[in-house]
């Protein structure tokens, strides 16, 4: 027999804007459920190797951190486990912050257990959504390995990554760009026996994938990529890429095989190619693909490209974002960057996190409305935080039967030690 539980708010997805929706809301009084399918926090930090934050901070020298509140929660306590003492440079001079999966996945919980307004299950998933006449979403039906569930809630936030929730609800989407296209998608490679003389500049990579395809390795894609240290003898490479058009099993399951091989080549390619290579290992390819661009929610407002690269200021800012749009379009090359003006922030308005069709679902993280190019910003993880609380505060308005009042949920974020 289905189990029926009722909440104030209930979030799909545990990643970076889910924890940040789901704490947001308990911070705000309501009672709330955060749904994972997988077994610990984290979204793709810690299932699919993506190793690094990004977007916690401005491309300035120095670097300003513009996401705090619940993701400086996250900083604060991966510093009390010895986990992170600020920032690095990527090589395009990007600050971001670089993360052991295990101490993240500990941090996490012990996040979330703090808010006695919170519960968490994880190795639950989504199998439908009920609406009512009007679209709002009444509930969601859960399964786990003992049976089914259906959980209640007058509000929702969609944190899934890929729109899942909004799908099954038959709110209103796009997928990729809308044309056909979209940002690739990349397989994360953990790799270790890394030589202290192995050196990553780009154009190093390039020269020694470029040799390898030459002599006959078919299966490598990208032949410039970013490959960075996270331990003197450990480094994480951004390469094997794929494009992801769908989302049923059997393409995920094409592309998962097809990224893995990749990876399998690479390896060998550095171990033939690459000095202070030839012994390393491949650790981890990651629990699954690192997917950028699927599904996006279409909301009140449309983020654009001119408003991110402008560094655009909004009176109904509930975030903020610096990160390039970093534009991963060319199979075989490393990803195009465009740079916010003046190496500063821009607002993400409340209406960018609202459904335009489902008046009950809020999305956050890559759920976030904005066009191709200011998607190719906002996605990331830094952002995620801090869209995720927002979108977490203002379901909890919602549930609560105070509307959505722009400058009260503006109030409360700060509260919670938001910057915006």
């Amino acid at each position: 027999m289905e189990k029926v539980q009722s909440y104030d708010v209930v979030v799909v997805g545990g990643g970076a804007a889910g924890i940040a929706a789901a704490v947001g809301a308990a911070q705000a009084g309501a009672a709330c459920l955060l749904v994972e399918r997988n077994g610990s926090l984290g979204g793709q930090a810690t299932n699919a190797n993506v190793a690094s934050y990004c977007g916690f901070f401005t491309h300035s020298n120095p670097p300003q951190q513009i996401v705090r509140g619940v993701g400086q929660q996250v900083l604060e306590l991966l510093h009390e486990l010895g986990a992170y003492d600020g920032y690095r440079l990527s090589s395009v001079q990007n600050a971001i912050v670089t993360l052991d999966e295990e101490a993240l996945k500990y941090a996490l919980d012990l996040l979330v257990q703090r808010y006695s307004g919170l519960k968490v299950l994880l190795h639950c998933r989504m199998i439908s959504a009920q609406t009512s006449p009007d679209g709002s979403i009444q509930s969601i039906h859960c399964v786990d390995d003992e049976g089914t569930y259906e959980f209640r809630a007058k509000a929702f936030v969609d944190a899934s990554g890929d729109g899942n929730l909004a799908h099954l609800a038959g709110a209103e989407l796009r997928f990729g760009d809308g044309a056909g296209g979209g940002y690739l998608s990349t397989k994360m490679m953990r790799l270790d026996h890394v030589g202290l003389e192995a050196k990553f500049a780009p154009a190093v990579l390039e020269e020694a994938i470029q040799r390898a395809k030459a002599d006959g390795f078919h299966r490598l894609t990208k032949e410039s990529g970013i490959v960075f240290r996270t331990a003197p003898d450990t480094a994480y490479a951004i390469l094997p890429s794929v494009a992801v058009p769908a989302l049923d099993a059997e393409t995920l399951t094409a592309c998962e095989m097809n990224t893995r091989a990749q990876c399998q080549e690479y390896v060998a390619a550095f171990r033939k190619y690459l000095p202070g290579m030839e012994h390393c290992r491949l650790v981890s390819s990651g629990y699954k693909l690192g997917i950028r661009d699927t599904r996006h929610l279409v909301g009140e407002h449309i983020l654009t490209a001119e408003e991110v690269l402008g560094a655009v200021k909004h009176p109904d800012t509930v975030a903020r974002g610096a990160w390039p749009c970093e534009m991963h379009t060319d199979i075989n090359r490393m990803a195009d960057y465009l740079w916010v003006k003046d190496d500063g922030y821009y607002d993400i308005p409340l209406r960018c996190l609202k459904s335009r069709s489902t008046a009950n679902l809020w999305g956050a993280g890559r759920l976030v409305s904005a066009d191709a190019v200011a998607f190719a910003s906002v996605r990331v993880m830094g952002i995620g935080f801090a869209t995720g609380q927002a979108a977490g505060v203002a379901a909890a308005f919602l549930a609560a039967g105070r509307g959505t009042p722009v400058s009260e949920i503006q109030a409360e974020l700060r509260r919670q030690g938001a910057c915006i």
